[in-house]
């Protein structure tokens, strides 16, 4: 990623990773946090991740098992946005690297996602897909499309 990003592209995901901080000290209903972010994502991929939110193993033998904003299952301690690069159209891909860890301390490297941000018809950078890549490299919408509508 070798562009500076836009400032829009740095609210957004500055913006969502102090929520993110911030929720980890919160007893909160997950559903109703997530939707104070819903400006932050395209319709879709709302859609899917508020779908994919009110899964439960016991009601639907499924859930959503890890935080799709660190790709782990502990606390996030913070993210920088290292950089940006362009993408076809209005489009454009951002490079994120999260710390994460367990109890009061981040582990000593941090996990890297790739944001990919779409600029709408009001000039707000929504986020429409993230790619993790950690151990396992895959991307969130098609594995919430799975998820949430699984092929019998």
């Amino acid at each position: 990623m070798n562009l500076a990003c836009p400032n829009g592209v740095h609210q957004q995901l500055d913006g969502l990773y102090s929520w993110q901080v911030q929720r980890m000290d919160q007893a909160v209903d997950p559903i109703a946090a997530l939707a104070s972010q819903r400006d932050r994502f395209t319709p879709g991929l709302f859609t899917l991740l508020l779908e994919a939110s009110q899964l439960s193993p016991t009601q639907h033998g499924r859930h959503l098992d890890f935080d799709v904003f660190s790709d782990t299952q502990v606390r996030t301690f913070g993210a920088v946005v290292a950089g940006c690069s362009a993408v076809d159209g209005p489009s454009i891909q951002a490079a994120v690297d999260v710390q994460a860890g367990l109890r009061k301390q981040a582990s000593g490297s941090p996990r890297q996602l790739t944001y990919h941000l779409k600029l709408n018809c009001t000039g707000q950078w929504q986020i429409k897909d993230i790619t993790y890549r950690n151990e396992h490299v895959f991307q969130l919408r098609p594995y919430l499309e799975a998820l949430v509508n699984p092929m019998p």
